[in-house]
């Protein structure tokens, strides 16, 4: 049984997922950090990196992540996981797509090679996508309270498009049931009882899917 969570950045994906595997007994797939990523750094510091290399890094974005689905299968066992394979290409390989950093030609490359992993048994569909939103400015505060460098210096408009691009995509999402969660109605660091919120809107969606007795910490 997977459950998925999903939502852009600064919406405390990783953090849901920690305290829901704990509180379910189920493991966890954490995002990536991608230390070994060979085309980021040229992606980002090439003066022509983003139309070169956008190709390749979304290649092994979506290759990575793949691996990591075939691992967790082989291993069995329910799993919460932190971002979805759905996410890297129907967000931000086609969204480089249309900023015009890869060509028709190479977009199509890509969603054929998705396509086709699509169909792979690594892939098959989540339970339940819980998708965490919130407006754009609770978001952009969330993102400015955490202080990440990266984060920091992104132009405001990159998370506005992105914010946009995230809403679009799930208003046609019908790839497994959605659970929509605002994440001012919960804090799971503030208020830890609060997660009891999230945990019944789940259970109520596959509860006979989760473990019967659920763990807590301590």
């Amino acid at each position: 049984m997977l459950l998925a969570i999903a939502g852009m950045v600064g919406t405390g994906k990783s953090t849901l997922t920690g305290a829901l595997a704990t509180r379910f007994g189920l493991q966890q797939a954490q995002e990536s950090v991608d230390d070994d990523n060979p085309w980021l750094a040229a992606y980002y510091g090439d003066p022509d990196g983003m139309r070169r290399y956008a190709l390749p890094l979304q290649l092994h974005f979506l290759a990575t992540r793949f691996a990591a689905l075939r691992r967790m299968r082989a291993r069995g066992g329910g799993w919460v996981l932190d971002r979805t394979w759905y996410e890297d290409a129907e967000i931000f390989a086609r969204g480089a797509f249309e900023r015009g950093q890869m060509t028709g030609e190479e977009f199509d490359l890509y969603e054929r090679l998705y396509g086709e992993l699509l169909r792979s048994p690594a892939a098959r569909a989540p339970a339940l996508l819980v998708y965490l939103h919130a407006p754009l400015d609770e978001i952009l505060a969330r993102i400015a309270r955490r202080g990440r460098d990266k984060e920091r210096d992104t132009p405001a408009d990159y998370w506005e498009e992105l914010h946009a691009r995230y809403e679009r995509w799930i208003a046609s999402f019908r790839r497994c049931p959605v659970l929509r969660v605002d994440v001012r109605d919960y804090d799971v660091v503030a208020s830890p009882a609060s997660l009891d919120t999230v945990v019944r809107l789940i259970r109520d969606r596959v509860a006979p899917r989760l473990p019967q007795h659920e763990l807590w910490d301590g």
